[in-house]
């Protein structure tokens, strides 16, 4: 049930408004929110006769963050691995064979941990890569949604999917494994062209029962895990549903390395290239994760469409992916948004580690100045670029009046990040930390007080998920066992993949991978 309507008037607050003229600009003003709507932004507002009226001398208040790219579902593999390049990575952490369901219970209590941290750091609206192996059913789904329901924060929650069997997403492996092994490696992955018909009835089902929930909060997308994980006829069935249904199509993009070769060995072009060819990229609400792996003419590519990149630095940097190429990608104009990625590659949902760090990490791949990121322009990624990301362009991001009442209250005399007073917004980038937050509203609803939950019990959830998670977990030294037997061959193709020159030059390494459909799935 919608709570009832109410107004409140901040007077005299500092904002960070991230509209289109102030940008983060730091001004003294009012801030009146009537029900879920943002009604009026300035000076000396007139006081509405039913107003609560918050006397935010020493307040600053900004719109909430937009998470554009994380996964919930790590939340069960919180610190399992050291740093390790993905694909490795993905050993340590993942179940890739063996994979035990996990109790949709548990997949409530995951989501409703993960939403925790994420509103707790001042996030207002994140976008939720699902994933569950072995696969995704109706009531997992439905867990996930019910969790952020129960929550209050906004929320967009993808149907993930591969089909391309695991071993040819890796490069070099018709040098590596014989004809029969691989052979082996693919029938193993149950592969038929019915995968692709049970995921798009699979999305469909979820639009209807799930799509605009929660007065709109809430809403579902369309997600093939990545190009190299998928076949064509996956990306473009799933392009044309997310078009039918105004929804998000999220993918990740050139994540690492051997991506970008799996990708050209396959297309004998850039996957980039590739989505141009086939029409994605002119697909509307296109949300495109990490973006490391690419030459100048995919960056033109992508400014010169709608996509929006989600720079993930924070997991980027543990998994030794690469760095984003941040100048480049805004010269062309490109829409640049932040994701702070999974609970595990990450270790973490607050956005302000990720606004600091993309900040921070351009220092090292240009000497120029001139190049790095500003305050202003990483603020920007962290609040409109993720707006345009989740398909909310207009909806939330700014404090503007029509904008959703999405915002966070920051004391700023509770901590020492603004003390003394300096640029306010540069403050907020490398001083704080999320310790000064003191509110955190959603739809003009109060969701965050004093760093706790408003609508749920914070103890009993982290007790309840505590003993499920334990139990679910202690297969995971079973899982890593199963696991193991795929590390030599993984470790000597990422081997040779970090000694191949890129762009690819050899003819001899085109050599087409065959695409085939697969129930497996990955993050």
């Amino acid at each position: 049930m919608k709570p009832p309507a109410t107004k409140t008037l901040w007077r005299n607050a500092t904002l960070i408004a991230m509209d289109d003229a102030n940008r983060s600009r730091p001004f003294r003003g009012d801030l009146l929110i009537d029900g879920a709507i943002i009604a009026a932004v300035g000076p000396d507002l007139e006081v509405p006769p039913d107003a609560r009226v918050v006397d935010a001398q020493t307040l600053l208040i900004t719109p909430g963050f937009v998470n554009a790219h994380m996964h919930s579902w790590e939340s069960l593999f919180r610190g399992t691995s050291e740093r390790l390049p993905l694909e490795l990575w993905s050993l340590e952490t993942y179940p890739v064979v063996d994979a035990v369901p996990v109790p949709d219970r548990l997949v409530y209590l995951r989501t409703l941990v993960a939403g925790m941290d994420a509103l707790r750091g001042g996030t207002t609206s994140l976008l939720d890569d699902v994933g569950e192996l072995p696969t995704q059913s109706a009531e997992s789904l439905a867990a996930v949604f019910d969790a952020y329901a129960e929550l209050g924060i906004r929320a967009t929650c993808t149907g993930g999917i591969a089909d391309v069997a695991p071993v040819d997403r890796l490069p070099f492996v018709d040098r590596l494994l014989t004809p029969d092994q691989l052979t082996e490696a693919r029938e193993a992955a149950s592969t038929g062209p019915y995968v692709v018909e049970r995921f798009l009835r699979f999305c469909r089902a979820a639009f209807d029962r799930h799509h605009g929930r929660e007065y709109g909060r809430l809403r579902f997308a369309v997600a093939p895990s990545a190009p190299q994980r998928s076949t064509d006829e996956l990306m473009t069935g799933a392009a044309r549903l997310a078009q039918e249904y105004g929804a998000v199509l999220h993918m990740h993009l050139l994540e690492t390395k051997l991506q970008a070769i799996v990708g050209q060995q396959r297309y004998d072009a850039t996957i980039v290239e590739h989505l141009a060819g086939l029409g994605i990229l002119d697909t509307p609400n296109l949300t495109l994760a990490h973006g490391i792996w690419l030459t100048d003419n995919d960056i033109e590519l992508l400014g010169s469409s709608s996509a929006s990149i989600v720079h993930n630095p924070l997991s980027n940097l543990k998994l030794g992916s690469g760095v984003l190429p941040w100048r480049r990608l805004h010269e062309e104009d490109a829409t640049v948004a932040l994701g702070t990625d999974g609970t595990a590659s990450n270790d973490s949902l607050r956005m302000l580690e990720v606004v600091k760090q993309a900040a921070l990490l351009h220092t090292l791949t240009d000497p120029d100045p001139a190049t790095w990121p500003s305050s202003d322009e990483v603020l920007w990624a962290a609040t409109r670029g993720g707006a345009r990301a989740t398909g909310l362009p207009d909806t939330v991001g700014a404090l503007e009046p029509g904008r959703v009442a999405d915002l966070v209250v920051f004391d700023l005399e509770a901590t020492t990040s603004f003390t003394p007073a300096g640029d306010t917004a540069r403050q907020l980038v490398f001083s704080e930390n999320g310790s000064s937050i003191a509110e955190v509203w959603v739809d003009g609803e109060l969701v965050v007080q004093g760093g706790r939950m408003t609508r749920v019990d914070e103890a009993a959830i982290l007790a309840e998920f505590r003993t499920l998670a334990a139990h679910y977990c202690s297969e995971g030294e079973r899982m890593r066992e199963a696991n193991a037997r795929l590390v030599p061959l993984v470790s000597e193709v990422h081997r040779r993949a970090s000694q191949t020159p890129w762009p690819l030059k050899q003819p001899d390494l085109r050599t087409p991978i065959p695409t085939q459909h697969s129930d497996w799935s990955t993050p």
